[in-house]
């Protein structure tokens, strides 16, 4: 049995090496500059260049004595442990792998074991087949983490928040749950409930716990709600609410601002508080129907892959109709794109609290055995440059959400002061 075990950590090693070795080798070809093919044929005085150097790199891992100790620890375990049978070869390698990955300290990378994956990727998936609260979960240390909520959604109606740590799930500790079984647990028949009990942590570093009690229901909120607001001297102004990236979002947005340009309106309201989940190329097309053509959107940079300059594509052209953007604490990713974008590019005036401050940018590698890793490739620059990944942005019009007033008496502070704002930019 020993034999075998460390036949399988050998494996898993060599796996390493290779898949390291492949990275390297990328890289010190991207660095050369040169194209893989030149006239027809395999360029091989680039290829021979770029594998010497990954050889005779100093830094190779594998003579490093951490990881020397970490064959030498399993070694001891296999040959002078007791008790034999608690040794899994495969489970501890997992969670070997996991704390490695967590030691960057940045949550939104992660490293997940085929059955983390498996629940991570069922998420993802945002089927309206199922009832929930809407969530996008992964596994982290002790607890586990909301990465994305969906805008109405039950979860965001009970105001939970991206990088919330679910430690409780009813009665039960999630520090030994995997992904699988906490969606498990969470979801459930509509209208009956969960309880969660979440840890909060504040931009200073300090924690609280909350319980929340949430009712599961499916989806069926439109991703925009568009509707033209008369005031009393009679002008018109365009109130528009995003709420999710789905299939028709592109094709209502549209359609409400044909409505508006009918109706000829004299301002316009973009209502994008709550909003999470949202991939680069969309913020720029969203974006691309209030910005000019040509004008630079977002830029991307990143570690091995090409930088990236995003561009309007100039479906519409707002520059000349004053705008507020509603922002909040909630207001992240491509959300904070198209915020900056339409800050920067047409001055509109944003309005409400400071944002999440998540402008960094995720890719995942997938391995044969279900296994994938979720890290950080890059960062987002706003046009004018400024990178706001955990800084935030801070609205020129600064209005806590009332929403003891808003339970009372269902009037919105924040949207009540954005009318207020637009009012002196029209006149």
């Amino acid at each position: 049995m020993t034999m075998k075990k460390s036949k399988v950590l050998i494996l898993f090693i060599l796996g390493i090496l290779l898949g390291w070795f492949w990275r390297q080798l990328v890289h010190e070809w991207n660095t050369l500059h040169q194209p893989l093919i030149q006239e027809g044929k395999l360029n091989l005085d680039g290829l021979v260049a770029s594998i010497k150097n990954v050889v005779n790199a100093k830094d190779l891992w594998i003579s490093d004595p951490s990881y020397q100790r970490f064959g030498e620890i399993n070694t001891i375990l296999e040959s002078n442990y007791y008790d034999k049978e608690k040794i899994q070869t495969g489970k501890m390698l997992d969670n070997a792998l996991k704390a490695y990955v967590d030691a960057i300290e940045d949550p939104y990378t992660i490293y997940m074991d085929n059955s983390t994956n498996s629940g991570f990727q069922e998420e993802l998936k945002w089927s309206s087949e199922f009832d929930g609260i809407w969530a996008v979960i992964s596994k982290k240390d002790y607890y586990i983490q909301i990465d994305e909520i969906i805008k109405w959604s039950p979860a965001f109606n009970a105001w939970l928040s991206m990088l919330d740590r679910i430690v409780l799930i009813g009665t039960w500790l999630t520090k030994n749950m995997d992904v699988n079984e906490a969606v498990k647990e969470i979801r459930g028949p509509k209208w009956t409930t969960v309880k969660l009990t979440i840890e909060r942590v504040a931009k200073d570093g300090s924690k609280q716990v909350i319980q929340k009690e949430i009712t599961r229901d499916k989806l069926t909120v439109p991703s925009v709600n568009g509707k033209i607001i008369t005031w009393a001297n009679g002008q018109q102004i365009g109130y528009i609410n995003i709420s999710i990236i789905g299939e028709e979002t592109e094709n209502l947005l549209k359609q409400t601002l044909t409505t508006f340009e009918q109706q000829h309106i004299q301002g316009m309201i973009l209502d994008l508080r709550g909003n999470w989940w949202g991939l680069l190329p969309v913020a720029v097309e969203i974006s691309s129907h209030f910005i000019p053509k040509d004008m630079l959107v977002v830029s991307a940079k990143y570690t091995t892959f090409q930088d990236e300059k995003m561009l309007s594509q100039g479906y519409q052209d707002y520059q000349k109709i004053p705008m507020i953007v509603l922002v909040d604490g909630l207001t992240a990713s491509a959300w904070e794109i198209i915020a900056l974008a339409l800050q920067q590019d047409i001055w509109a005036q944003l309005v409400g609290t400071q944002t999440f401050g998540k402008w960094s940018i995720q890719t995942m590698d997938e391995f044969p055995d279900g296994s994938s890793i979720k890290y950080t490739v890059g960062k987002r620059y706003a046009p004018s440059g400024i990178n706001i990944d955990k800084k935030w942005i801070t609205p020129d019009v600064i209005v806590a959400f009332d929403a003891e007033k808003y339970i009372k008496t269902t009037i919105d502070n924040q949207l009540e002061k954005a009318k207020q704002v637009l009012e002196t930019l029209i006149k």
